[in-house]
């Protein structure tokens, strides 16, 4: 296996083509990316390296995660690299332990840290979402509201959308935008970014798609 890029050279070689404001945010970057390598989770998600970077008046999340953004996520990449693992976020307690003895006898044959890190990643991921099917099947049950309820003319006459805001309600809410983002939909419709924290409250995603249906 070939010798990972020594991240000191990178920084030297993307400051060489930056702006001077973009030298200093790469330059505070370097320097939490090489405390990143020294901790024990050795955490290079863009969520958490981003937030740490930005309490230190480096490049914040977003500003990472821009089209704009390719140098400091080319650096975070190298900074993983030789580290031993990838920007995927680090197993957490519960993903590990959704790990069973199979899985963990599948991660155990992978000598190369990196793609073990990203199999794990994925294996974690696939019982996950395993885990939410069976609650969403336990809760399958469909009540029928026989209530008699008053709607107003508004609710009546429901919500004329064009083609092009149909199109862009189901842009916002596709799985291929979330994956993007790395932003997780609860089955409640409230969706969170890969550190838990909230983007949208419950029901957001489920009142999108109940509007697309009418």
């Amino acid at each position: 296996m070939t010798e990972p890029l020594n991240p000191q050279i990178v920084l030297e070689e993307l400051c060489e083509q930056a702006t001077v404001r973009t030298k200093k945010a790469l330059q505070i970057l370097h320097q939490v990316l090489e405390k990143q390598s020294q901790s024990a989770s050795k955490d290079f998600s863009i969520a958490t390296v981003g937030r740490l970077s930005s309490e230190q008046g480096g490049p914040s999340t977003q500003t990472i995660r821009n089209r704009t953004g390719k140098h400091f996520q080319q650096l975070i990449d190298v900074w993983a690299a030789y580290t031993g693992t990838t920007r995927k976020k680090p197993l957490s307690v519960r993903q590990k332990q959704l790990l069973n003895s199979n899985d963990q006898h599948i991660l155990d044959s992978i000598e190369d840290p990196v793609i073990r890190a990203v199999v794990g990643s994925l294996i974690a991921e696939r019982n996950k979402y395993r885990d939410q099917l069976n609650v969403l099947k336990a809760n399958a049950d469909i009540v029928i509201d026989r209530t008699t309820k008053i709607q107003s003319k508004d609710n009546e006459q429901g919500v004329d959308l064009t083609q092009m805001e149909i199109e862009a309600v189901r842009v916002a809410i596709s799985d291929d935008f979330f994956n993007s983002q790395n932003w997780v939909v609860m089955p409640t419709g409230q969706v969170k970014d890969e550190d838990g924290q909230e983007i949208y409250k419950r029901g957001y995603v489920n009142a999108l798609n109940k509007m697309l249906i009418t």
